[in-house]
């Protein structure tokens, strides 16, 4: 294959696929496990009132809230618990109790699927926009919020590599920064979840 242009997509899992492919680069985010699970369709009565429009949805709580309609009008969510016991289940029921609690029309969903992936944690919890080489571009860190991030830098590669200035896109450029201690940053990674639920305690009183 030959190309002018390279974006490299490869997000978290740059260090988790073929690690030898961006060593500096994977170093730069944490993965973190997180769930996604989707519920049984939603009727036509209860959609005019949950989400109307079908945008993706999260808020600004560090245990992050996130929802989201699929194509079979499934509402998709899901979230992170902590400890490796019964994670499915634990973490269904977890999402499934936000559900309620966001709309709570909705009733406790029954979660029809669920599934599992990493997403990239950063330090300050921004995403950035990398230039690889002569040509070569990458994007990482979505902490999260990967499904209007992904639209969002999607565009601004394609700004770059098409020419546009690049003082003119929407994320500065910036260089890749390892994390100190990046092997010691995804043990304890888990952890930062129980200060970041109490500072939303904290934030809600």
């Amino acid at each position: 294959m030959r190309a002018r242009h390279m974006i490299l997509a490869t997000g978290t899992y740059t260090g988790e696929l073929v690690p030898q492919l961006a060593r500096r680069l994977a170093r730069t985010v944490v993965p973190v496990l997180s769930w996604q699970m989707s519920t049984d369709p939603i009727g036509d009565n209860l959609r005019r009132h949950v989400l109307p429009g079908r945008q993706a949805v999260s808020d600004t709580r560090g245990d992050l809230r996130f929802f989201r309609y699929d194509a079979r009008n499934r509402l998709v969510t899901g979230g992170v618990v902590m400890g490796h016991r019964d994670m499915a289940r634990r973490v269904a029921q977890k999402a499934a109790s936000t559900l309620a609690e966001a709309y709570p029309e909705l009733g406790v969903q029954r979660m029809s699927h669920v599934w599992s992936g990493y997403v990239g944690m950063t330090w300050d919890r921004f995403p950035r926009i990398h230039k690889l080489g002569p040509d070569a571009w990458t994007w990482i860190g979505c902490n999260g919020r990967g499904v209007a991030l992904g639209v969002a830098l999607g565009r601004e590669m394609a700004r770059a590599v098409s020419g546009t200035a690049l003082d003119t896109l929407a994320l500065p450029l910036s260089e890749p920064q390892p994390l100190p201690l990046h092997r010691f940053a995804r043990w304890i990674a888990p952890n930062y979840l129980a200060w970041m639920r109490r500072k939303d305690v904290r934030e809600i009183k």
